[in-house]
């Protein structure tokens, strides 16, 4: 499996979702995307490493491809999207436990957290699906 991704696979990434990140939908340009594996390859590790922890490497099939901001990206790191999906809500108690100035724009009703389902950019251009 090769290491990086070729101009053209990146440029058939970055035409999946019109130019968008397949998860926030922001607009991203070409030479800022990230490749971002859906399946993460877990570089390093082979699949029979992998097995006691019940996960599988991903590829760099583009079915395994998406394009992605580089916030989005970062904050997915080797995360599966439903494990990103519980980590962006962890991310609410974190800030509220450790950061004072989220606590006190808490506390004055200028933000409010929400429990509402995330619903990826690319689950709502394609209809729903939740699997990439």
């Amino acid at each position: 499996m090769s290491k990086s991704i070729s101009k053209e696979k990146r440029l058939l990434v970055y035409e999946k979702f019109h130019s968008k990140c397949a998860y926030c939908g922001c607009k991203i340009e070409l030479n800022k995307m990230h490749v971002d594996h859906i399946i993460p390859l877990y570089r390093g590790y082979t699949n029979d490493d992998l097995k006691q922890y019940g996960k599988l490497k991903g590829t760099n099939n583009i079915y395994n491809l998406n394009p992605s901001c580089s916030t989005c990206n970062i904050s997915k790191s080797t995360f599966t999207l439903d494990e990103w999906r519980i980590q962006l809500f962890l991310k609410i108690e974190r800030l509220r436990k450790s950061a004072v100035n989220f606590r006190l724009l808490e506390k004055y009703n200028l933000i409010k957290t929400t429990k509402k389902e995330i619903i990826f950019y690319y689950e709502k251009v394609k209809g729903g699906s939740k699997n990439g």
